[in-house]
């Protein structure tokens, strides 16, 4: 699962933020919150279609969806609950395990850097492992490493647009100092009767595993597919998907075009959960943007028995001051997948389980009232970056000996951007910030898009660095989104005791190789069908993990899903 870094990526930082058990507290501290909010003396517009069970038409859930191919499907479920079936299947996913296909921010280019050879050995896994599937399917290849099977359907994809299924071959690195961390070493694929443990588990061999796992239970059960199916693996999502996320969409774009697929399911950093007493399958239909600013300032040196009053170093510290002090609002608003969630639990969670007074504001945000808006996002203040634009100071550098005036000195900062705003709008901001400082100290001044001064000796320069602009919103009302939601509830089950799961729509926090294919559809789903817990099951940390008994049924969805998307297939 992966977070949008290169120098650059710090992935796991943007998870801590988001974990669900964060989300919990920020909830309750939301109820603490607003029982001492002084409320309306009278409801205000639109409370009265947040009320439980009203009949609004907000988060309408489909029915269940069974495939109506009985035979297959059947087929398919008797396998998937068979005892040699679970150990024949975690054998699979604790052996690729143990192929450590580590990505590092510093790779060479694929042929020159002898480490990416670690992805010949996945290839040769998968291919040994899953010989039907390979039988059956056309294997290209995308940059050497990047791997796309396509099971082809009997109609056009032009009559009928592909259904595509991503996932990665790459981990983030275990650092040697940690292993002793470990319960059991990262890449044993230990399995202890409950749970499978090791690096990639969780992100993302598990999801990898099952997808082609899910091609090969249909392909033996002998469904012949109408609609198309792909499956793409990268090697480098954890470090951007530079060389094999975007080789890969830029294959298939010109295999299919703009708007050319169906569906694009990928991993999500949710999967089910249980918030308000009721249990949610939470579907990331959108992510957020990515920027990292540099920011150089430079003077002249000296010896340090004659300083100036502030050097570059001093300079530097207030600009960063002035931007830990200067953050981004945050709102709630309804382009938010938030606001959804929020809606969601208004109208299906047990009255007396979600606060009223959230309801309250809730109503007014559909209205957009702007203050309303902002109260909510600030009563919701651990939930604050699924509302607002991020920004962290991660790395600085400056200075060489201690009785030289430093000449140079730099920091980075890291923004994940709301869903709301604009790169454009965070460069004028930080533009404002520290062009402010500049002319306080007389230096010269370098934007975002002007070019940094190779001839002036006294200057502040920024650039932006891999910038991403926040995600398109995928649809909501779309058939493939009812497919996918009926898929879920037919083969998901809630936790706990409660009839019914509910089915929303999530943010993803962090960024996917989905950030390469907009082009492709707008249908583009981010879940994970799986109770994730504990840090994302711990992924990019000591003791990544999965249990087992929700994994092993993880290629029943997605074999369901496929299924189900053909079904409509005219």
């Amino acid at each position: 699962m992966t977070e949008h870094i290169n120098p650059r990526r710090d992935k796991r930082s943007t998870s801590s933020w988001f974990m669900h058990g964060a989300l919990v507290i920020g909830l309750v501290s939301a109820l603490i919150a607003f029982n001492n909010y002084q409320t309306w003396s009278s409801s205000p517009p639109g409370l009265d279609i947040y009320n439980p069970g009203a009949n609004s038409g907000i988060c309408q859930q489909v029915q269940k969806l069974s495939p109506r191919n009985k035979q297959v499907d059947q087929y398919v479920r008797e396998k998937v609950d068979s005892v040699e079936y679970s150990r024949e299947i975690i054998n699979k996913l604790s052996g690729i395990i143990r192929i450590p296909s580590e990505s590092y921010d510093d790779l060479g280019p694929i042929g020159e850097d002898d480490r990416w050879n670690i992805f010949f050995q996945v290839e040769h896994y998968i291919k040994a492992k899953y010989p039907t599937v390979f039988q059956n399917v056309k294997l290209d290849h995308a940059n050497t490493h990047g791997l796309i099977l396509t099971w082809e359907g009997s109609i056009s994809p032009s009559e009928a647009k592909p259904i595509l299924m991503l996932a990665h071959q790459d981990v983030v690195p275990v650092l040697a100092e940690n292993v002793n961390d470990w319960t059991h070493p990262p890449y044993d694929g230990h399995y202890d009767g409950e749970i499978i443990w090791g690096r990639g588990a969780t992100d993302d061999k598990g999801y990898l595993i099952s997808i082609i796992e899910s091609l090969d239970l249909l392909i033996k059960s002998g469904f012949k597919p109408k609609r198309t199916v792909i499956l793409a693996f990268g090697c480098d999502e954890e470090i951007s998907g530079e060389n094999c996320g975007r080789p890969i969409s830029d294959f298939l774009h010109k295999q299919y075009g703009d708007d050319g697929i169906y569906l694009i399911m990928d991993e999500g950093s949710t999967g089910i959960q249980r918030e308000f007493e009721q249990s949610f399958a939470m579907v990331s239909v959108a992510e957020k943007g990515y920027l990292d600013i540099a920011i150089n300032v430079s003077s002249m040196g000296g010896h340090a028995s004659n300083p100036p009053d502030h050097n570059v170093i001093g300079i530097l510290s207030e600009i960063v001051v002035a931007i830990e002090s200067n953050p981004f609002p945050g709102k709630v608003t309804p382009k938010n997948p938030m606001f959804r969630f929020l809606e969601c639990g208004a109208i299906h969670a047990p009255d007396s389980s979600f606060p009223m007074a959230v309801r309250r504001e809730l109503g007014m945000v559909a209205q957009n009232d702007s203050t309303s808006q902002e109260h909510l996002a600030n009563s919701l203040d651990d939930m604050r970056y699924y509302f607002k634009t991020s920004q962290s100071v991660g790395k600085i550098n400056g200075g060489v000996k201690i009785n030289a005036i430093p000449e140079t000195a730099s920091t980075m900062i890291n923004l994940r951007l709301a869903v709301e705003t604009s790169i454009a709008e965070v460069e004028a901001h930080y533009e404002a910030l520290v062009g402010a400082i500049a002319k306080k100290h007389t230096l010269a001044f370098s934007g975002f898009h002007l070019p940094c001064s190779s001839e002036e000796k006294r200057k502040i320069c920024m650039i932006g660095v891999d910038a991403l602009e926040p995600a398109p919103v995928s649809p909501v009302d779309a058939e493939a989104y009812r497919i996918l939601s009926g898929t879920i509830k037919n083969v998901l089950k809630p936790l706990g005791t409660d009839d019914e799961l509910i089915v929303t729509p999530y943010l993803m926090p962090a960024n996917t190789d989905t950030k390469f294919f907009w082009a492709l559809t707008k249908n583009i789903y981010r879940f994970t069908p799986v109770n994730l817990v504990e840090n994302l099951n711990r992924a990019h940390t000591t003791d990544e993990f999965i249990r087992a008994d929700e994994f092993v049924r993880e290629p029943l969805f997605f074999a369901s899903l496929i299924l189900n998307a053909d079904d409509v297939v005219g």
